[in-house]
């Protein structure tokens, strides 16, 4: 939770795509709209400055390509319902 009103409602969250146990790392994906980005830039740096303990790596769609690329994995995008 990163914002609460006076009640302590919940007023903006954040939930990240992915968490990496090994590496204790959170992951959240930006690679469909970038429109998106600066929020949850905005988001993240509101979540690091409230728990400081909690890392969180945004990947963006350059990123996400050189993984597939990397890996030789096939850039395959998901199906509704899968």
């Amino acid at each position: 939770m990163l914002a609460t009103d006076e009640q302590g409602r919940p007023l903006e969250a954040f939930t990240p795509d992915f968490y990496l146990p090994a590496f204790d790392v959170y992951l959240e994906l930006t690679t469909l709209r970038q429109q998106l980005v600066t929020r949850k830039n905005r988001k993240v740096r509101m979540l690091e400055a409230r728990y400081p303990d909690v890392r969180v790596k945004i990947l963006y769609r350059g990123d996400y390509a050189a993984l597939v690329e990397r890996f030789g994995m096939e850039d395959t995008p998901a199906l509704p319902g899968s």
